[in-house]
């Protein structure tokens, strides 16, 4: 690509790198999707009317939001296509329309007025409740009644798809379903002004591999249709007219990337062992039976997480049946080779599996939901435990697939979960079903109760799996979609660091193996420290397979031994970026040419 001639000055902006990936094209600017309306006021005796044009126009949203989910799920499989679902249930929720309809009546207005009215009303309500979670949905609202009001005025959106080839789109927010609906051969990545790394469009430009960057503020002002724009998905950084000098750097960092994917091919045989000759066992995690091929490229230690929610998200029920279950699961013991599969029991809500008499709560997160919920509804939970069992009978040179409990909090839940387990193998064998026995059971420990009493569930436990995600936010009280607070979310602090060592510490006097399957395994400088402080068995998104080995086979335990005992005993997240980005060249000069290594402290 030719470098631009710079006409404005270069200004540089920072957000929430959520894809990453380095981005250069040129910016098209997304009006405010909300449009502009005026109320009408509407003779008696056209209110009916009115109400049959608001219900025509109901059934004209549900159809295109079904077709877009359609899409969606053939692109994408299931995982993601409850967002879109999640918008098909508001326009077919009764006492949505009525309220629209009664306002319509009861004010003589247009419907695209009260359609208005009513999401303002239900956004003032989302408002008030401090949980991301349902935050989240309050966008859900927005994106519905967008697509409500422009069908009844009849207003044409450009296609995203017709751009020429190269635009880096920027708006003020981006909705679920337009991401869903761009394509990457077109559209190089996107920027906006809101956002947070658990956003549903965020989740999606993940999914698409679209690099983005969310949450910088003031962007849709600051830019204009047309001009250069470069965006670097991974440290977070927006560009705006780079001088020469800025274009060129970007160019080849972005063509350095694209070599190195070619480099993480040719170095997929190569052990991940440290420099004084400790391995490190690097697995993946897994969500959708299409991610085996990436697994597989990158030559992980077989599965260390698979999330079996999506099983649930795909099932028009929410409910798989044991056989349907039964033949994923079957898959996985196949294709994870010689180290195996850990199979995390659902980590899903009564409302997510359509359950009836469950309502959404009005803190998920902290609700009924993962282990809890599996003890609520056991006949749902052995349902899942007897498709694992039977699956297991199929894993590579014996081999077995692993049983994981998320979210466990006491000991009660474990033993009462062994139980349901002893239970269904009981029931196998009476059936002379084919199936598996004293197949592995660990906890996954991810909340403040299971690190205090991390010595009594390793003697009831097979294994642990360190959550840092959830663990990380439960311990700081961060909830890391906020983007109001998204800057406290840090697993550097030393807290965090002193609950991974507690529990690092009690799975080996207990002698039980333990591995870290959050995010912090995926992140270079962290990962230096979680090998400091014992740990040697990470489990990641595939593509961050390659970067992990280089930097193992990089560095030295002792050294990374020594930093994590330093940055432990350190008292302010602070203290712990300074002090690792100022030792960063005591651990080794190949990986420390990465480009993007330290962002990762900063």
């Amino acid at each position: 690509m030719r470098t631009p001639a710079r006409k404005l000055p270069e200004e540089r902006l920072e957000g929430i790198g959520v894809c990453q990936g380095v981005a250069i094209g040129t910016v098209f600017l997304v009006d405010d999707p909300r449009g502009r309306i005026v109320r009408v006021f509407l003779p008696s005796e056209q209110l009916d009317a009115e109400i049959a044009r608001f219900r025509e126009a109901v059934r004209i949203a549900q159809r295109q939001v079904q077709e877009a989910t359609d899409r969606l799920r053939a692109a994408l499989g299931g995982e993601r296509v409850y967002i879109l679902e999640t918008h098909l249930l508001m326009l077919k929720d009764y006492s949505i329309g009525q309220q629209v309809e009664n306002f319509i009546r009861e004010n003589q207005a247009n419907a695209e007025w009260a359609v208005r009215d009513v999401t303002n009303h239900l956004l003032d309500v989302y408002a008030q409740i401090t949980d991301d979670y349902l935050r989240e949905r309050g966008s859900d609202i927005v994106d519905v009644s967008h697509r409500l009001i422009k069908i009844l005025s009849g207003t044409k959106t450009r296609d995203l798809n017709e751009l020429a080839v190269g635009a880096i789109i920027i708006a003020d927010d981006l909705l679920p379903s337009v991401a869903a609906d761009l394509d990457p051969r077109r559209v190089l990545g996107f920027v906006t002004n809101v956002g947070g790394w658990a956003s549903h469009t965020s989740i999606i430009a993940r999914s698409l591999n679209i690099p983005a960057v969310v949450g910088v503020r003031d962007i849709t002002s600051r830019v204009r249709s047309g001009e250069t724009i470069i965006i670097d998905g991974t440290t977070g950084a927006v560009i705006i007219n780079p001088s020469p000098e800025t274009y060129r750097f970007y160019s080849e960092q972005r063509e350095r990337q694209q070599q190195q994917q070619l480099h993480d091919i040719e170095e997929r045989e190569l052990p991940a062992v440290t420099r004084d000759g400790y391995e490190v066992k690097l697995r993946a995690n897994i969500e959708l039976m299409d991610e085996i091929d990436v697994f597989q490229r990158f030559n992980a230690a077989g599965i260390g997480l698979y999330r079996s929610e999506f099983l649930y998200s795909q099932s028009a029920t929410g409910l798989p049946t044991e056989d349907e279950q039964y033949e994923a699961y079957k898959f996985l013991a196949e294709m994870s080779g010689k180290e195996g599969a850990v199979i995390r029991t659902f980590d899903l809500g009564g409302d997510k599996l359509h359950l009836e008499g469950f309502k959404p709560e009005r803190n998920p997160a902290l609700g009924l939901r993962a282990i809890r919920l599996s003890l609520s509804i056991q006949h749902i939970f052995r349902t899942q435990i007897r498709a694992i069992l039977r699956a297991a009978e199929h894993s590579d040179e014996g081999v077995r697939l692993k049983i994981l409990l998320p979210f466990v909090s006491n000991l009660d839940e474990i033993r009462e979960a062994k139980q349901i387990i002893a239970d269904a193998e009981r029931e196998l064998r009476a059936e002379r079903m084919p199936h598996a026995e004293d197949v592995e059971i660990g906890v996954m420990v991810e909340v403040p109760a299971a690190v205090i009493m991390a010595e009594p569930l390793a003697r009831e436990a097979d294994f642990f799996s360190l959550g840092t995600n959830d663990l990380t936010q439960s311990v700081l009280a961060v909830d890391r979609g906020n983007e109001n607070v998204n800057a406290l979310f840090d697993p550097l602090h030393p807290a965090v660091l002193r609950a991974i060592k507690f529990v690092s510490d009690a799975a080996q006097r207990m002698r039980i193996p333990i591995n870290v399957c959050g995010e912090m395994a995926s992140n270079p400088a962290q990962v230096i420290i979680l090998l400091g402080l014992g740990l040697r068995d990470l489990s990641m998104t595939p593509s961050a397979i390659p970067a992990i080995r280089r930097l193992v086979r990089s560095i030295d335990l002792n050294t990374a031994q020594n930093l994590a005992a330093h940055a432990i005993a350190l008292t302010t997240p602070a203290e712990v970026h300074r002090y690792v980005q100022a030792h960063l060249s005591d651990l080794g000069a190949q990986f420390m040419a990465s480009a993007h290594f330290t962002h990762f402290v900063s």
